[in-house]
């Protein structure tokens, strides 16, 4: 089966020292390269361009001083834009700029850039130097909030140069992550926005503690009206309270998010393999992306239907990327 993950930190290992080339030798610090995205048969997943205001330094590659400081934020995005597209240009992999570039399958993995966090882009004028460069999808903030955005770990509304930035992604074609947006964030996206939305690494706040990181079953509902995809994010305490989750655990929230959708349409995998944490953080039997298949298994015996689960495993995104990327 092949896969279509639609979050993957690549750039952001890249920058903090993994040789994303190699196989990584011990398995217990990380499970993500280049080699292993192949071997899993991942064929297309969406790299991010992961920064962070707040911790820097020389041993914080992918950070910046604080939100308002455009020059480091966009220096480090750039920095991560490049290593994609090095890769690109070594054959390590091809990135996808219109709906064209999703045919056909191979040993080279496609990369849909997205990114996590736009305080890289100085303004909403610089949103067009972006896309041309590649990026097709941005997700206004991280967890603390951008000049942008407020974010889920503190909340607060759009700012009014946010309400500026989506137009000028609306302006674009550029795709919305709801990812990490705020409670009000979210809302002003959905306000403001005319483009396409997903979240690209979210689970269900009803089945969850109430935090703002997770969707509420409104906020899913409204994703799925827009024909949005929802990937699912493999983090264990994004799926289970206290304890290290399973794979029942997120079948569980593939299901409520079907069953708040009213179809399996809206559902795929959003992995967010080394994310910030390591492969024993991931659910049992599925610490690495080779194990994805048992993930498939056990929605089977949950009682999807083939076609849900191969929509869940790549149609789904397919679908949408094929509507929302350029022509």
């Amino acid at each position: 089966m092949h896969w279509i993950d639609g979050h993957l930190d690549l750039a952001y290992l890249a920058v903090n020292g993994r040789d994303m080339r190699q196989e990584i030798s011990d398995p217990t610090t990380g499970c993500i390269s280049l080699p292993a995205i192949r071997a899993a048969n991942i064929e297309i997943a969406f790299g991010t361009i992961f920064t962070e205001p707040g911790v820097f330094g020389p041993e914080h590659p992918h950070a910046y001083p604080a939100s308002d400081d455009a020059d480091a934020a966009e220096a480090v995005g750039f920095r991560q834009l490049e290593t994609y597209e090095r890769w690109q240009a070594a054959g390590e992999l091809s990135i996808v700029r219109g709906a064209a570039d999703l045919s056909g399958t191979g040993p080279t993995p496609k990369t849909i850039i997205l990114m996590e966090g736009a305080d890289p882009i100085r303004s909403p004028e610089h949103v067009q130097r972006w896309f041309d460069r590649g990026v097709r999808i941005v997700g206004m903030t991280w967890a603390a909030g951008t000049r942008y955005a407020g974010g889920n770990t503190n909340g607060g509304p759009l700012t009014p140069m946010g309400v500026e930035f989506i137009q000028a992604l609306d302006a674009v074609g550029m795709i919305h992550d709801a990812s990490h947006l705020g409670d009000d964030a979210f809302d002003g996206l959905m306000a403001n926005a005319k483009g396409s939305i997903i979240a690209s690494h979210s689970n269900c706040r009803a089945l969850l503690e109430p935090r703002q990181r997770h969707l509420r079953d409104d906020q899913i509902k409204a994703i799925g009206e827009r024909s949005g995809v929802i990937g699912l994010n493999l983090y264990s305490a994004f799926l289970a309270k206290g304890r290290r989750a399973t794979i029942a655990d997120c079948v569980a929230h593939l299901q409520h998010v079907a069953d708040v959708m009213g179809h399996r349409r809206g559902v795929g995998l959003g992995s967010d393999m080394d994310g910030g944490f390591g492969p024993s953080a991931l659910p049992e039997g599925l610490d690495h992306p080779s194990k994805l298949p048992a993930l498939a298994e056990a929605l089977g015996t949950a009682g999807w239907s083939d076609e849900d689960i191969v929509g869940f495993a790549n149609q789904n995104w397919r679908r949408f990327l094929m509507r929302a990327l350029p022509s």
